[in-house]
């Protein structure tokens, strides 16, 4: 016995196919009442069958041909500019320096810069107070609005020739370059120094 595909219940003799905000459904008289779609009768259901029989079935009729969709072709990838990548630059040693002088060189207050690049305001101070550093849309932000160069070329660091093994490449130690910070009593003694 078939059940009511909108209310569940089992239903008496076949139901009706009723159309129900544009689905076809097997619905108990109630529910076909009730909601009051489009009866579907044997004619307007074999309109919904394929006129065309598939190829696995074997027909005898010849498939119309297939419309096909032109796809457009991929654009073009621009080509790579010369010059250095982001990737080879390095954010300078004394950008907060730099930042503020360049800053006050054009007559900006803090709250003005801050609003040309889109930033808020504390978190220029902190940029210029060397407590964080500017991310690259702050860099080019500031960059453009100062007129000024806050990224350098990272150079290449000379290597010592290996005279262990004579096959043996570079080792990623040749390679580092370690800063350490000085201590405070260092700091004072070259401060002295001078």
């Amino acid at each position: 016995m078939p059940s009511c595909e909108l209310c569940g219940r089992n239903m008496k003799g076949r139901g009706r196919n009723v159309t129900i905000e544009g689905a076809s459904m097997l619905v108990c008289p109630q529910c076909a009442t009730k909601f009051g779609g489009q009866s579907i009768s044997s004619e307007s259901r074999s309109s919904f069958a394929p006129q065309v029989r598939p190829s696995w079935i074997g027909s005898s009729q010849k498939a119309p041909p297939i419309q096909t969709r032109r796809v457009s072709k991929p654009k073009p990838k621009p080509k790579a500019r010369s010059g250095v990548l982001i990737d080879d630059l390095e954010l300078i040693e004394d950008y907060a320096k730099v930042i503020r002088v360049a800053r006050q060189k054009k007559n900006l207050s803090q709250e003005e810069l801050a609003q040309k690049i889109g930033e808020r305001i504390s978190t220029l101070q902190s940029i210029e107070s060397g407590r964080l550093k500017p991310t690259g849309k702050a860099i080019r932000g500031l960059e453009r609005e100062l007129e000024i160069s806050l990224l350098e070329a990272v150079g290449s660091v000379p290597l010592k020739p290996t005279t262990d093994k004579p096959g043996s490449g570079p080792t990623l130690g040749d390679r580092v370059v370690v800063k350490r910070k000085m201590s405070q009593k260092a700091r004072q003694d070259d401060t002295q120094a001078k």
